[in-house]
Parts: structure tokens; C-alpha cells; sequence
């Protein structure tokens, strides 16, 4: 099972304002939005759903499709996905871990019912930039 996967998509602009998403390597997937930087977000999620599919049910992902023809109003636009992420975004795992805090902050913490975990994983969200 690989990490980082990269796949080209079809941005298809319709008059609409709409943007059709498509992938030539899975035929399956596919997707639409308003915007391109929604456009790409909506291509990882799409893209990392079918790839985790293929992987949970034993197929082979695809090799990379080299050659792709574009129509008119269409942009080639490669989409990497980074599935430990992905994954983790499916199906939450988590993990235990143990950590040293000054005791005062502890009692602080304590006493206004500090959620410690949830403290911990929105501080390591804010330093990753990760919403």
C-alpha cells in the first residue's frame, strides 16, 4: 500500500459556472464544484475515497494514465493525494500519548475541566495549519 498517489483529473467548465471532474484512471470517480481551489479539494477527497476503496477490497490501483485528451473548455490538472491523511479522515485512529505539563497547569487545567486530549489535538492543528 502506497502513501502518495498522483492522478491526473478533467476540469470540464461548463456555461453553468460549474466545474465537472473527472478521472481518466477511474472511471468511477468523479466530482464537481464552483471554484478551482474547491475544484482540488473535492479531487483529493474523490480521488483518496476511490483509491482507499480499491484498497479495502483487494483490487489493484491503476498506473497513471500518460496520455489524456482534453476537449474544449477542459484543464489537465494532476491531483496528489497523501492517503495517511486520508485514511486517518475515513476512519480516526488514534493513538495514546504521554506528555509532561508543569503541575500548577495541571491543577489549572483540572479545575476548569480542561478537555487535555482535545487541547492537545487543536494545538497541533493550529501549528500544522490544518482546519
Amino acid at each position: 500500500m502506497k502513501d502518495n498517489y498522483t492522478y491526473p483529473a478533467i476540469f470540464d467548465y461548463n456555461e453553468d459556472g460549474v466545474i465537472n471532474i473527472s478521472f481518466p484512471d477511474f472511471p468511477e470517480a468523479f466530482t464537481c464544484a464552483y471554484t478551482d481551489k474547491e475544484a482540488v479539494n473535492e479531487s483529493q477527497d474523490v480521488l483518496a475515497l476511490t483509491i482507499k476503496d480499491y484498497e479495502d477490497s483487494g483490487k489493484s490501483v491503476p498506473e497513471i494514465n500518460t496520455v489524456v485528451e482534453l476537449g474544449q473548455n477542459q484543464k489537465l490538472v494532476y491531483i496528489n493525494v497523501w492517503m495517511p491523511f486520508h485514511r486517518s479522515k475515513i476512519k480516526e485512529v488514534y493513538v495514546k500519548k504521554t506528555l509532561t505539563i508543569p503541575e500548577w497547569l495541571n491543577i489549572l487545567a483540572t479545575q476548569n475541566n480542561i478537555n487535555f486530549s482535545a487541547v492537545l489535538v487543536k494545538g497541533l492543528k493550529d501549528s500544522l495549519n490544518i482546519q
